[in-house]
């Protein structure tokens, strides 16, 4: 892969990072609201957390599109860098630290709305059932 097709799959990791930045800012928003008992403010957020949420689905989309569009040789060199094999070529590194942060910050993420689901539905919350 050249260095630009790097940077084009560098720059959709970023639009997942700043979507994810921003379900992150709504979901502390929805936990600090719920942790006021502030029923008002805790329907907004979760009704606030519906367009990072799509905005998120749609940049998946295209990367995913981007990614199909890729030779099977270079598709596999994602998904090897993905798997957090060490980068060799010249724009994998970039890449592969943004997809680094993109991960943790989705880790915080999915941590956050499980403490939240737990909270409010209990037993009934998705993640009760794994």
């Amino acid at each position: 892969m050249t260095r630009n097709e790097w940077l084009e799959l560098t720059v959709l990791e970023r639009k997942k990072y700043n979507c994810l930045l921003e379900l992150e800012d709504t979901t502390r928003q929805l936990a600090e609201a719920l942790d006021r008992n502030d029923q008002v403010a805790a329907k907004m957020l979760v009704a606030m957390r519906q367009d990072p949420l799509l905005k998120l689905e749609e940049v998946e989309r295209g990367e995913k599109q981007r990614k199909a569009a890729l030779p099977q040789e270079d598709q596999d060199r994602v998904r090897a860098l993905l798997r957090e094999q060490a980068a060799r070529y010249d724009g994998e590194d970039v890449f592969l630290e943004q997809a680094g942060k993109t991960r943790k910050l989705l880790e915080r993420v999915v941590e956050l709305d499980r403490r939240i689901s737990l909270r409010v539905a209990g037993d009934h919350s998705f993640y009760r059932k794994k």
